[in-house]
């Protein structure tokens, strides 16, 4: 890269310490012009240097650190100035590096250039953005696996099985009188194990979008039941108000909680009933519209009354439920075995079971011991079409010759090559540097 990029590194507002960051042939030259050590010294590779920033009248104690290419994280020259974290102070030595001849970084453009020099393939670069992003423990493990090339050996493990088939149709193709029957049946014998190792890779996704973005669940139930109550329970602090006036939520109320190291995202929602008030009944709108959405829905009921008061909310659709009695702690007017759970929230009675009810009927626990997790809906959709090319190929090989039978199965190579990089063009790749933060 002939330019030299400049970004701040940390996220912007006050802090103790903000990080400026260059890359590219001239960094340390921009260094220069603005940075004078405190005392006088030559550059070492990885060395930090105590001195003085110093531009238009403004000063300010900092340390710097050269990173000679190829050992730096973009592979190029980079240069990391550590000052004190004011936002206008960063913004200034910014727009002062500028002014000496850098260029304004692109969102992920560091990592970017990293990606092109070889230190990482794309997808250690997007593990890298979800290690950053992460809400939970096991969102950084599985993001962690990625960035030390989990998945990219994963997928080069594969394309190399996928190579050895090209191979025995190229050789078939040549010499057809010797080698084309004994193509076709490696074919046989052979997408099928592929077409499962792909398939099984892909079904990981289950539980990959919900360890990357949340397990969505929702409290349904009639006024006055109190979902207010559990959501506060689960979440730990008061997050809704709670009175015993019905209708006291009238929109959804999201919180989240961590349970076994994976984030659940709970949504409260205004009670379901019928009414006339404008308000509530555009909130009971979105209690349906969140059922909907949601991974898990739990219908709540009030142990003070009767069950066939609160039947009707489970006219409403949901694919995955449980039912659950709520206030136990007062006289029952119900069967309690007709529930998967009866417990208290005002109390904080049956709240760890109600949570690992939620996850055991949320959660794949089989999945989450595998190796390789797929988080990224950009490599599940890549992995699905590769497995339709090597379906398609496997199923005309007793109608189509060969050579058009090597058409899906280089396409399958091919799009599994777009989650590496190694055939992703660069409108692939810089649709996926541009989700990355600026400095990064």
């Amino acid at each position: 890269m002939e330019t030299t990029i400049v970004a701040i590194a940390t996220p912007i507002g006050v802090g103790g310490v903000g990080v400026i960051r260059l890359s590219g042939p001239n960094s340390l030259d921009l260094l220069k012009k603005i940075f004078t050590p405190a005392k006088p010294c030559e550059y070492v590779p990885r060395k930090m240097v105590f001195g003085n920033v110093e531009f238009n009248g403004v000063s300010d104690d900092c340390l710097a650190v050269w990173f000679k290419a190829p050992n730096s994280f973009t592979g190029e020259d980079v240069v990391e100035i550590q000052m004190h974290g004011g936002v206008k102070l960063l913004e200034e030595t910014v727009k002062k590096l500028l002014e000496v001849g850098a260029t304004m970084a692109q969102p992920g453009e560091f990592s970017k250039r990293a990606v092109m020099n070889g230190k990482m393939d794309i997808t250690q670069a997007e593990g890298l953005i979800d290690m950053i992003y992460a809400d939970s423990i096991k969102e950084m493990q599985v993001a962690g696996s990625q960035m030390r090339g989990k998945l990219y050996d994963r997928i080069k493990e594969i394309q190399n099985q996928i190579k050895d088939e090209i191979a025995h149709i190229e050789v078939a193709l040549d010499f057809p009188e010797h080698e084309e029957t004994f193509a076709e049946e490696k074919l046989k014998s052979e997408l099928p194990i592929i077409i499962e190792e792909i398939d099984k890779l892909c079904n990981t996704t289950e539980v990959g979008t919900k360890i990357k973005n949340g397990v969505n669940v929702c409290l349904v139930g009639a006024p006055n039941v109190g979902k207010s109550s559990v959501l506060n329970a689960l979440v730990g602090y008061d997050r809704a108000i709670v009175t015993n006036i019905a209708g006291t939520t009238r929109d959804t109320i999201n919180e989240g909680y961590t349970y076994k190291n994976i984030k659940f995202n709970v949504t409260d929602t205004a009670g379901l009933r019928e009414s006339d008030d404008i308000v509530e009944k555009e909130g009971i709108k979105r209690s349906i519209k969140s059922i909907e959405e949601s991974d898990f829905v739990i219908f709540l009921y009030d142990n003070a009354k009767k069950q066939a008061e609160n039947d009707e909310i489970l006219t409403y659709n949901a694919q995955n439920f449980a039912t659950v009695l709520n206030k136990i702690d007062l006289k029952s007017q119900n069967d309690t075995k007709k529930f998967d759970l009866c417990i208290s929230a005002k109390e904080g009675v049956g709240i760890e079971e109600l949570k690992e009810l939620i996850y055991k009927k949320t959660i794949n626990q089989s999945l989450l011991s595998e190796k390789v997790i797929i988080t990224n809906l950009r490599h599940e959709k890549l992995l699905k079409e590769a497995s339709q090319n090597l379906k398609k190929a496997l199923n005309d090989l007793d109608t189509i010759s060969l050579d058009c039978i090597s058409v899906p199965v280089l396409r399958a190579w091919e799009l599994l090559g777009e989650i590496t990089g190694e055939t992703a063009n660069d409108s692939i790749i810089d649709a996926i540097f541009s989700k990355f933060c600026l400095g990064k």
